[in-house]
């Protein structure tokens, strides 16, 4: 393992592995400590770059991935310009997704823990409660895309397509297009998917999953790559492989009109992982370095660019062929590519999008649910609680039109998220220079307590930054289409002095230092990382 230094018995650091084990555990601390929180044995920390490389590309070829990258053409932006934003979007939020990764990495914690450095060891919660919920969000978009794939099976099976082609002849052509079409049908299938899930989920817990569950989900990505190249093949060979026609597709809007639409596409694509940059220390709590971390989520980026070259050019090549915008790739597989191959690749998009949602959007909110009462709320009941606020905030009405699906649903809580992970990594980076004690996130009453286990701090930026960007003041069009980076940029500036001139005086006067000089450590932390 290399050089290690002992810290009164509590806490090992492999100078080697730049990396810090907790060799005590706090079982009276119930509403804190349990296995499943407790750091990662350095030993057990053996997930390689290739791992994560293979995370992101299960959660990068997803079906709103395609969506994401082929809306900006509704918008009204050119599709050279589409692409160039869609991966502009995704580097900016992988640089605090490597930051906050760093985390989970160094000291083997997973999100909820570790965000309590920030936001106190029971303020936590309330981030936590925010990604759960958003979450839960992604679950019943996902759970609709299922739907639509599944009742475009049926009226191709059926001979109905003639009911869709009437609402696309009235300029209906969308994610909402099949379920206007059979309503009565599609919210049916709908409950029975929701059901199917749950069913599955209570007899084969994501957890405890048989190896064969979890086989499929990393068949998942594959599967959905293999639907994209078929849309993609398929339109361009329709469009008689004009690349030239497709790229030269120019932005219709100009002056400001540009400019927000530019705006919000950006800050859609950073919050559409905002969520992701948030978690990662879930699965990097595992990473054998910081090197395979950092390796491993680089590609990240370039795969959505991918996606967006395909679904730009795909979309660019309908427009040329039928005059709209059809950025649905279930639509456009289920009215113009054939019964055989409609079939076949909405059937690789619901085995796909199904595994997707059982690991990706269920065992992290559920977790997030349970972890606030762990007494009374098992993982299970956490799910049922993932089901019930998703179909209580009904996402997927935001999936269904460009607009919703940018402003109302990918802005919106980029907004919320952009204010959280400002306070995380201008905390952890700027103030903290990754180091803090990590036996104190599991006391009740140690140095993360704060006022009553809450900072301060970090809920007052909260509350400042979330009443800018989404209060009815003075060019609040132009705020909002800025959420994102305006949120993050915002939390820095307030929390920052907060934390230096109000929050650790009173609250962690331990801590000595500057942010201009090696940041606020404390003595016993800089003497564990200096041997």
């Amino acid at each position: 393992m290399g050089e290690t230094v002992n810290s009164q018995s509590t806490v090992v650091y492999s100078k080697e592995r730049g990396q810090l084990e907790l060799k005590v555990s706090y079982p009276e601390e119930k509403y804190l400590w349990n296995k499943d929180l407790h750091p990662t044995p350095i030993h057990r920390r053996t997930w390689d770059w290739y791992t994560y490389a293979a995370i992101w590309f299960s959660m990068a070829f997803i079906v709103p991935s395609w969506s994401l990258a082929s809306v900006g053409l509704s918008f009204g932006l050119g599709a050279i310009e589409s692409i160039i934003v869609v991966f502009l979007g995704n580097l900016i939020v992988l640089v605090p997704m490597i930051i906050q990764s760093h985390g989970g990495a160094r000291y083997g914690i997973p999100e909820p823990v570790l965000t309590r450095t920030r936001w106190g060891v029971y303020g936590a919660i309330f981030p936590s409660w925010i990604r759960a919920i958003i979450g839960a969000g992604w679950w019943g978009i996902e759970t609709y895309i299922m739907t639509e794939a599944a009742v475009g099976i049926y009226a191709i099976l059926s001979g109905k397509l003639p009911v869709i082609e009437s609402l696309m002849a009235k300029g209906i052509a969308s994610p909402f297009t099949i379920s206007l079409a059979f309503p009565q049908v599609f919210w049916a299938t709908f409950i029975a998917i929701i059901v199917l899930q749950l069913i599955l989920l209570y007899h084969s817990p994501v957890p405890n999953a048989q190896p064969a569950l979890k086989w499929f989900a990393r068949l998942s990505a594959p599967l959905i790559l293999a639907g994209f190249l078929a849309l993609w093949l398929h339109f361009m060979a329709s469009s008689g492989w004009s690349y030239g026609d497709v790229f030269s597709i120019r932005s219709s809007l100009r002056g400001s009109a540009y400019w927000m639409a530019w705006l919000a596409f950006l800050n859609a694509n950073i919050a559409y992982w905002a969520t992701m940059a948030l978690s990662m220390p879930d699965y990097t709590r595992f990473a054998k370095s910081q090197v395979a971390q950092v390796v491993g989520q680089i590609p990240m980026p370039f795969m959505m660019l991918t996606v967006a070259i395909l679904g730009t050019m795909t979309t660019g090549a309908v427009m040329r062929l039928t005059g709209k915008p059809i950025w649905d790739p279930i639509l456009l597989s289920t009215m113009y590519m054939g019964p055989v191959a409609g079939v076949i690749v909405n059937l690789l998009f619901l085995l796909a999008t199904f595994a997707v949602n059982v690991f990706a959007n269920t065992v992290g909110p559920a977790y997030d649910f349970a972890n606030t009462l762990p007494r009374y709320i098992s993982w299970f009941r956490g799910v049922l609680i993932v089901v019930a606020v998703a179909v209580l905030l009904g996402a997927w009405t935001f999936y269904g039109s460009a607009y919703g699906y940018l402003y109302n649903w990918l802005l919106t809580y980029g907004g919320l998220l952009g204010s959280v992970e400002g306070v995380i990594i201008f905390d952890y980076a700027l103030i903290r220079r990754f180091k803090f004690e990590l036996q104190d996130v599991f006391l009740s009453r140690g140095k993360f307590r704060y006022w009553m286990g809450i900072n301060p701090a970090a809920f007052i930026t909260f509350a400042i930054v979330t009443f800018i960007i989404y209060a009815p003041i003075p060019y609040h069009s132009l705020l909002f289409s800025n959420a994102w980076v305006l949120a993050f940029i915002l939390s820095g500036l307030i929390y920052t002095p907060l934390m230096v001139y109000w929050v650790i005086p009173k609250y962690q006067p331990h801590l000595k230092g500057s942010i201009w000089r090696g940041g606020y450590v404390s003595d016993e932390v800089r003497e564990l990382f200096r041997h």
